[in-house]
């Protein structure tokens, strides 16, 4: 990815969520993706957003990086909890499924007491 990152942060709580699916549609709509294609990553990014925030006490913020180039987006998000969760985010079987099938990459994770995600969706 070539282009200067994106950084959204706001308050680690699921009422905000929806900036980072504002973010990233804007992005993927600037990037030249087809309506379909910004749903799917709205999509993504709702997912990955919420399974950091119900992975435990999340603290303070959420930090969202977006990177774009070459008809391709990267975003990266991350947030810390109080306490280390017992073990790392989880997506359940079904948002696995969804994720699988709307973009063409994703990680979700665990480091000390920061979780992290990464999706990867490039423009058809």
């Amino acid at each position: 990815m070539t282009e200067d990152p994106v950084t959204l942060l706001v308050p680690a709580s699921t009422e905000h969520v929806r900036l980072a699916r504002v973010l990233a549609a804007t992005a993927a709509d600037d990037a030249g993706f087809d309506y379909e294609e910004v749903e799917d990553l709205r999509i993504a990014v709702d997912e990955l957003c919420f399974a950091l925030l119900d992975a435990g006490d999340a603290d303070g913020r959420l930090e969202l990086v977006l990177v774009q180039s070459d008809g391709a987006i990267e975003l990266r998000g991350s947030c810390a909890y109080r306490t280390a969760p017992s073990g790392a985010p989880r997506l359940e079987e079904l948002t696995e499924h969804i994720l699988s099938v709307v973009v063409d990459e994703h990680e979700i994770g665990l480091e000390g007491d920061v979780g992290r995600f990464v999706l990867r969706k490039r423009r058809v």
